[in-house]
């Protein structure tokens, strides 16, 4: 189960602060699927570099609350103890690549763990197996698609195994049949009861999902089912360049159908 408990992260550029999220709080059970949306930079990004432990140990800033992960105070453990169990996808894939070709990608963090050649090769086989990446095996990485880039950056981090994925917009850069393609990945990872955390705009690409939560101006303003949404007419379908209105956002029904 992730906890947060009454969290707020103000950032710190050059002795300037601005702030990131106020006063979350929100649990998150073993296996569900979350969407945080909301206008850029309401704070979805700031959330979920919480759970990663981004927050505090790589960006600078102040954070008041609790952050917890199967029980464990993710604020005051090693980041690359929360890297085991909490995996990332970024926006931009090109952003977390360390290698040329697309095998030495995929099996870079079990190296990086120190996992012994038999069991690296056993997770690569089994990877490739189950997200269909035989075609992009052995291939580089910059003659690759956007999304080939973003399956290969998926299975980087399927591989290590995580309990939780988080996911920052990875559908944003993609054509339709890739997003077919992530899509199918992360119905897989749900199978396997992982918990998947994933920022989107474009919510009828991800209407199955357990959860929403929108997230405005540092706060959660709404929460629930799809559906949920739908009917209390509080969510708009793209939230590109969306404003906020006084009763709350603007639904358009038949996108989200």
């Amino acid at each position: 189960m992730i906890k947060i408990d009454h969290a707020t992260f103000t950032y710190r550029y050059n002795n300037a602060y601005s702030v990131g999220i106020r006063d979350i709080d929100l649990e998150i059970e073993d296996g569900q699927a979350i969407v945080l949306c909301g206008e850029s930079g309401c704070g979805k990004t700031t959330l979920t570099r919480m759970i990663n432990g981004l927050i505090p140990h790589y960006y600078e800033g102040k954070l008041t609350g609790e952050i917890w992960i199967n029980g464990i105070n993710v604020s005051q453990q090693p980041l690359y103890d929360t890297a085991k169990i909490v995996g990332s996808v970024f926006q931009n894939p090109r952003s977390q690549f360390f290698n040329v070709d697309t095998t030495s990608e995929i099996t870079f963090g079990c190296e990086n763990l120190g996992m012994p050649k038999e069991e690296i090769k056993d997770r690569l086989q089994a990877t490739i197996q189950e997200l269909h990446l035989k075609k992009l095996i052995g291939r580089n990485i910059f003659q690759l698609s956007g999304g080939e880039k973003q399956k290969i950056a998926c299975a980087g981090v399927s591989i290590m195994k995580p309990d939780i994925f988080v996911l920052d917009e990875p559908s944003s850069n993609l054509d339709a049949a890739s997003i077919m393609d992530l899509r199918r990945i992360i119905a897989h990872w749900k199978e396997q009861g992982k918990t998947i955390i994933m920022i989107a705009h474009r919510l009828k690409t991800v209407k199955n999902a357990d959860q929403i939560i929108v997230i405005d101006r540092g706060k959660i303003s709404q929460q629930g089912t799809h559906d949920e949404l739908i009917k209390q007419a509080g969510i708009y379908a793209d939230f590109v360049g969306m404003r906020e209105k006084a009763i709350g956002w603007k639904i358009k029904a038949d996108s989200l159908a």
